[in-house]
């Protein structure tokens, strides 16, 4: 009986042990729930799991762009394709998480941007030869990077649109697959839609000081309407100046048609010289909407001209006297606004003499002599004619001036000797008689 109780009481103690997990020797499955807990303190998530913020995921590339060399190529013909290769890395992040805390979460994280092995790019052909091989083992591209990558190709005997693929393959992550176009003489690439042509008319060249005239003429040259067009007339020099409209507004041009604009421009004497720009913007709505904008440049030749004109008159000595040499002395003045060359003076006069003078260039602002060495031949008041010749930016010039030398009279000097005669004669017949005439005693 003694026996049969024991045994029970030894049962009841091993279902306890069972209900709460633990035995008479619980001390030992214990330690090695906690020497469990420490080691998963000290355990790193192995690196490798790529996170984008949304789940996991792998590093790749895309293609941003490609370019085919030249746009349409002939039968035959050799180009060029050129893609450029991008990391995705900005999505593409490698997370390092360290420790537990006794929520469950872990006590550490660190997250980098990884690089991406370009393992292999290669061109499928469909259609089109390729001349380049595969480029084997590229190597890493770093997070946001970009690579070209430059294929040459030979365009097929036939004319069409070719779909060659681009084939990318990156070590531990996704490949690539981008269809390329590639156009073989058709003109399947030329959109249709508006283009203005923009042709100018101005004067050959325009003074400083003067109003010039110019004429823009505007033709749609493309393929469909252009809607809503725009011209905006602007000078970029202070001193030339629009008296015309600055702004033009044209409802609509179809192909083939023009409109025509003409402009009036003022300028001043600081209007610098050479092509002053005058700067035309055209903006203009395309039949989907869109709006196109170009600029045109007209350029304004300006040009100085010379002014010229005589400025005195001056004799040495300042009345010549008849038989003798003097010196006549021109000064001619340029008030323009640019040089004159070839600058000459000729004398039409009665007097004998040099009749040309050489003075070369003048200078605006200023002034240069024209000398003459003449003999006078006449007395009184001689009327004398002066040309003067030169040249400018706006071709050959002559101006015409008229002036009058006086001269000594040589008869005036008749009177005066004998007048110093007869005043001689007298004084020496006063002498005569009042102090050596015969009969007269001296002393009285």
């Amino acid at each position: 009986m003694a026996i049969f109780v024991e045994e029970e009481r030894q049962q009841g103690i091993r279902q306890r042990e069972r209900n709460t997990g633990t035995t008479t020797g619980g001390i030992g499955p214990l330690i090695l729930v906690l020497s469990a807990l420490i080691l998963l303190a000290f355990i790193t998530v192995p690196a490798g799991a790529i996170d984008n913020g949304a789940g996991t995921t792998n590093p790749t590339v895309i293609i941003t762009d490609y370019t085919v060399t030249p746009a349409v190529l002939l039968p035959g013909d050799m180009g060029t394709i050129t893609l450029t290769i991008r990391n995705t890395a900005e999505s593409a992040s490698q997370n390092e998480n360290s420790g537990i805390t006794t929520g469950g979460t872990f006590a550490n994280s660190k997250s980098t941007d990884i690089n991406v092995f370009i393992e292999n790019v290669h061109l499928e052909k469909n259609g089109v030869d390729v001349l380049t091989g595969d480029f084997d083992r590229l190597g890493e591209l770093g997070p946001g990077q970009s690579i070209p990558v430059t294929f040459v190709i030979r365009a097929p005997e036939k004319s069409g649109i070719y779909f060659p693929e681009a084939w990318i393959d990156v070590k531990d992550g996704r490949s690539t697959r981008y269809p390329l176009t590639v156009n073989v003489n058709t003109d399947i690439s030329t959109q249709k839609k508006p283009a203005l042509t923009v042709s100018q008319s101005q004067p050959e060249r325009v003074a400083p000081g003067d109003d010039c005239t110019a004429g823009i003429m505007m033709v749609n040259t493309g393929l469909l309407r252009a809607s809503d067009i725009t011209m905006v007339v602007n000078s970029t020099t202070k001193s030339l100046v629009l008296k015309t409209p600055g702004r033009y507004y044209t409802e609509h041009l179809d192909p083939g048609e023009g409109a025509n604009m003409t402009l009036v421009l003022a300028t001043d004497k600081n209007t610098p010289l050479g092509i002053d720009p005058v700067t035309i913007v055209i903006t203009y709505r395309n039949p989907d909407g869109t709006t196109e904008r170009q600029t045109e440049t007209l350029g304004i030749p300006v040009k100085g001209r010379a002014d010229i004109a005589v400025k005195s008159f001056s004799t040495d000595p300042v009345r010549p006297v008849p038989g003798n040499a003097f010196t006549l002395i021109i000064r001619i003045e340029n008030t323009g606004t640019d040089q004159a060359t070839s600058v000459r003076a000729m004398l039409d006069s009665p007097f004998a003499g040099t009749t040309t003078s050489f003075i070369g260039s003048i200078d605006k602002d200023s002034d240069a002599p024209a000398v003459f060495y003449l003999q006078t031949t006449k007395d009184g008041t001689v009327p004398v004619n002066l040309t003067v010749s030169y040249i400018d930016d706006f071709g050959p010039h002559a101006i015409a001036e008229q002036a009058t030398v006086t001269t000594s009279s040589s008869s005036g000097m008749v009177p005066v000797a004998i007048a110093i005669l007869a005043a001689g004669i007298i004084a020496g017949a006063a002498y005569w008689y009042f102090r050596i005439r015969p009969g007269k005693r001296h002393g009285e």
